[in-house]
């Protein structure tokens, strides 16, 4: 990758080696020394952006998954079911400030189950 290239570039970039089999880490770690070297890591946040948008043009959904304990397998297979795309990636993130349930974002919808935002929605409600 030489000279500066555009956001989209770099994500269609990505999705094309993810695509043909490449380790993702790999792609990413290589994206990762060029925003470095061309001084732009500013970018990064909407570079991983554009990338989720571009695996998901392809049919391929990059969702962030937060639960209180890691996922097990048969909950983890639950959740892919449930996005229903050709193909999903998941972010699995552990935050036990959630206390319990799962909170699942992908880039086009969200969906929160935690028993954090059921307590949250029971206090604004003065219940």
């Amino acid at each position: 990758m030489h000279g500066k290239l555009s956001r989209r570039k770099i994500a269609a970039y990505v999705a094309d080696r993810v695509q043909q089999g490449a380790v993702p880490e790999q792609v990413l770690m290589e994206v990762a020394a060029y925003l470095y070297e061309s001084r732009r890591l500013r970018e990064m946040t909407l570079v991983v952006r554009a990338i989720e948008d571009a695996l998901l043009e392809r049919g391929t959904v990059v969702a962030t998954v937060t639960s209180a304990r890691p996922l097990d397998d048969q909950l983890r297979a639950a959740v892919v079911k449930q996005i229903g795309a050709g193909e999903v990636h998941l972010r699995e993130v552990v935050d036990p400030s959630v206390l319990g349930g799962l909170r699942v974002q992908t880039p086009e919808a969200s969906y929160d189950a935690t028993i954090a935002h059921k307590l949250n929605g029971l206090r604004a409600a003065k219940v």
